[in-house]
């Protein structure tokens, strides 16, 4: 058993429950006595003085030091019990003594009287030492419960400050760089925070076991108190951090999700524009001088054009919202105008290119195409 101090206040009783100290009474007519009923009071007398002396011992003299440990507690403890024990083995001599004296006295007479009074008395001693004892005993009970409470409270407060430290310098000492990183982080810090969470439940409730030994309005009962509203705060303050986190994370990730999504649509649409250019240089490029000029092929020629510029369009839309997430003087954003710029300058030539053959075509036929009646 620990040899900690009592710290808070073990209760100790000052003084075992007295009855009053008995003594043998002066014996009257006592040489009307044979020689054998004299034997017999020297024996009643020597016991009787026996158990007296004993008893007024543990009544007045036998006392725990203060601030005694528990196993010093527990050592007078048994001595009492063993004390005690003693005492019951002398009264049971006593009382075969008394018995065998009072054999040789008149039952109405003062001695007699005497005797069986003092046995009384003997006996009321012992049960008052008895109780005094389950007194002592319950409150040693109590008291070792009351110190392991108070160990495992401080075995769990010392789990809790260990794991908070540890989420702490995790918080503080984690260098971010990514995403990725941070996801691990959050993923990290839930994990430590979960643990601190575990322990400070473990201490608090601890506490709570201790409290049941503390007097309601002591400083000690207070501080435990404070304490497990502490932790409680604490606890609380871990998942707001995580969650603030979590959801910062979670918008980063939304806007990254929807950033993607607009990069893979612009780029798309560039890929798109560059098909329809190529498929428009092949139309213009492989017809000869004259089909040029017919009215069927210009109408195809202006259909396509009309597309190619709707593409282009569509693509400088989505570069523009692809410019929101990129930084104006990184080499993306630049390669984004450059294309734009790209466009709008093809545009401008194939509708300049339609309109030099579409004037062309209207000087050669300034009636129009014209239709043979049938």
């Amino acid at each position: 058993m620990s040899r900690t101090r009592l710290l808070f206040g073990l209760l100790i009783i000052a003084a075992l429950i007295t009855a009053g100290c008995t003594g043998t009474k002066t014996m009257v007519g006592s040489d009307s006595l044979p020689a054998a009923g004299q034997s017999a009071r020297a024996d009643y007398q020597k016991y009787a003085g026996d158990l007296t002396t004993e008893i007024s011992y543990l009544q007045n003299h036998y006392r725990l030091t203060d601030n005694a440990t528990l196993d010093e507690y527990q050592a007078w403890l048994g001595g009492l019990a063993d004390r005690i024990a003693l005492c019951r083995q002398m009264y049971d001599n006593m009382s075969a003594a008394s018995k065998t004296y009072l054999a040789y006295l008149n039952n109405s007479s003062d001695e007699y009287r005497n005797v069986t009074a003092e046995d009384a008395r003997f006996k009321a001693d012992i049960e008052s030492l008895n109780r005094s004892y389950d007194q002592y005993a319950g409150n040693y009970d109590t008291s070792v419960k009351k110190m392991a409470a108070l160990e495992e409270y401080r075995r769990d407060l010392n789990l809790t400050a260990d794991s908070y430290n540890d989420l702490n310098n995790y918080a503080s000492g984690t260098k971010v760089k990514s995403v990725s990183d941070y996801a691990r982080f959050i993923s990290g810090f839930k994990q430590k925070a979960d643990s601190f969470e575990s322990d400070a439940e473990t201490a608090i409730n601890a506490g709570e076991e201790y409290l049941i030994y503390l007097d309601p309005g002591s400083e000690e009962y207070k501080a435990v108190e404070a304490n497990n509203k502490a932790l409680q705060d604490n606890i609380g303050q871990c998942q707001n951090a995580y969650n603030k986190y979590k959801s910062d994370y979670d918008e980063k990730m939304g806007a990254q999700s929807a950033a993607q999504s607009t990069f893979k649509d612009y780029v798309d649409k560039v890929g798109k524009v560059s098909a329809m250019k190529t498929d428009l240089d092949k139309y213009r490029g492989t017809a000869q001088a004259m089909e040029k000029l017919d009215k069927s092929w210009l109408d195809g020629y202006r259909q396509k054009i009309d597309a190619f510029d709707a593409a282009c369009n569509d693509a400088i839309a989505s570069g523009n919202a692809c410019k929101s997430y990129l930084d104006p003087s990184g080499s993306d954003y630049k390669s984004i105008d450059t294309n734009e710029k790209n466009m709008k300058d093809s545009m401008a030539a194939y509708e300049d290119n339609y309109k030099s053959l579409y004037a062309t075509y209207r000087n050669l036929h300034p009636l129009g195409t014209i239709t043979s009646a049938k």
